[in-house]
């Protein structure tokens, strides 16, 4: 009988231990159309005359834009919802503060972005721990 008991918790056990499995008829995540849309960073109490960075999705699986100093440019991956940025390249003009500033926080940003989503008009990125990295408005 304590045998029987024993073999029934861990049964048990490892039934609750185990993660849930994905129901079978759950779609994928659906890709945010991002191809040939560009987008202005929001930036919270900004210094006149600064300029925002901008995004732009190319056709061919790219992005680029400027970084509020520099030229940037990246490879973008889209998968089950997700989005990600890879081998970024950025030109090497030095600016002053604040631009660098800016800049060095939207590189964070993309190097951390795990997914997008649309709130509204605008294109939020977000980090691995669904964070809120960076909030974008359309460019006119």
């Amino acid at each position: 009988m304590l045998r029987r008991l024993g073999l029934v918790l861990l049964i048990v056990a490892a039934a609750c231990a185990a993660p849930p499995a994905p129901a079978a008829d759950d779609p994928p995540a659906a890709n945010l159309a991002l191809q040939g849309t560009r987008w202005v960073m929001r930036i919270d109490d900004a210094p006149p005359r600064t300029e925002a960075p901008t995004l732009e999705f190319s056709a061919e699986g790219r992005a680029g834009g400027f970084t509020g100093c520099n030229q940037w440019f990246a490879q973008i991956e889209q998968a089950n919802g997700g989005l990600s940025f890879h081998s970024v390249g950025v030109t090497r003009r030095a600016c002053e503060a604040p631009a660098m500033d800016i800049e060095r926080a939207f590189s964070e940003s993309l190097a951390h972005t795990r997914s997008a989503q649309r709130d509204g008009d605008d294109l939020i990125l977000f980090g691995e721990e669904a964070e809120q990295l960076a909030r974008f408005m359309p460019a006119a």
